[in-house]
């Protein structure tokens, strides 16, 4: 088992997953710029699988879309992904987010830091 390359920080946003069996929700409970782990009932979902991702944010922020993504372990009600081949775009948004998030969690106060006034999300 390999070892992360970054730091996972909480969070608690919605997710939609979108794989070859349609779209389905989710939590997402921990983030990095390189995966996260899903909270999702019942998931059905495999190692190896490719996914869509789709990130609800706050204050009407653009969500973000990840793909793809791969499943990389699962659990009763959750799963890990890792992130391939993000556009720049993309990979700039996940990183800001994160280091928002990494920022925000020794003060609890990450729904009040991701959504500050002048943050660019595109």
């Amino acid at each position: 088992m390999s070892k992360r390359k970054n730091t996972r920080v909480e969070m608690n946003r919605p997710i939609d997953v979108q794989g070859p069996r349609g779209t389905s929700q989710g939590v997402v409970k921990d983030f990095s710029p390189g995966g996260c782990k899903i909270q999702q009932t019942a998931a059905k979902v495999h190692c190896g699988m490719r996914l869509t991702l789709r990130i609800s944010l706050p204050d009407r922020i653009e969500p973000i879309e990840i793909k793809p993504a791969v499943v990389t372990w699962t659990s009763k009600d959750a799963f890990g992904v890792e992130f391939l081949a993000l556009s720049a775009e993309t990979r700039s948004r996940v990183k800001l987010v994160y280091d928002l998030l990494l920022d925000a969690q020794s003060t609890a106060e990450t729904e009040r830091v991701i959504s500050l006034p002048g943050v660019s999300w595109k």
